[in-house]
């Protein structure tokens, strides 16, 4: 039963932050919409934030585990992109919110594990040490991280997969030329 209900909770909230933003949704809108009382909701929930949060991290954990080998750099962006387009409008009312904090640190360990995955799969563990593997994973998270989050200060429009490999062959250009010391 316990899992219905979160079930339930999930469904309503969902529903209402398709039709309007997070900051003017209340425990009564969710708790109305889907048949529950107050309590039964604060049985499974702190506040607002800790259901926001339980989601995202559900969400998360559901991506990272669809995609268990990645294999390039590109594709680290589009599963990190993929994370926000799973609730479009949803994303966006939580991203422009009092409650982005929580979306930026599931979309940050997103980006973190395909860029691991990625680095497990596609750089020879000979190449680096452990630590500059871990520096090199870092920094693409936080590449990763960069462009997902532009994008969605942009309004997540469809063309951040151009953009990122326009991106990619610049700095291959750039490595290349030898503008990169």
């Amino acid at each position: 039963m316990s899992q219905l209900t979160q079930k339930a909770i999930h469904n309503s909230f969902i529903k209402l932050l398709d039709s309007k933003p997070i900051d003017r949704i209340t425990i009564k809108d969710i708790t109305d919409d889907c048949g529950i009382s107050r309590n039964t909701f604060y049985y499974h929930y702190a506040d607002l934030p800790a259901l926001v949060e339980e989601m995202l991290m559900d969400s998360a954990e559901e991506l990272i585990k669809a995609y268990p080998s990645i294999d390039s750099l590109e594709e680290c962006v589009n599963v990190g992109a993929q994370f926000v387009l799973q609730n479009k409008r949803a994303a966006n009312h939580i991203y422009n919110s009092s409650h982005r904090y929580i979306y930026e640190r599931c979309l940050m360990k997103v980006c973190r594990a395909v860029v691991a995955e990625y680095f497990e799969i596609a750089v020879p563990k000979s190449s680096f040490s452990a630590e500059e593997r871990e520096l090199l994973i870092e920094y693409y998270k936080c590449v990763s991280f960069g462009i997902i989050a532009d994008w969605c200060d942009k309004g997540m429009r469809d063309d951040y997969s151009d953009s990122f490999k326009k991106l990619l062959d610049l700095r291959r250009k750039m490595l290349a030329t030898d503008y990169i010391k």
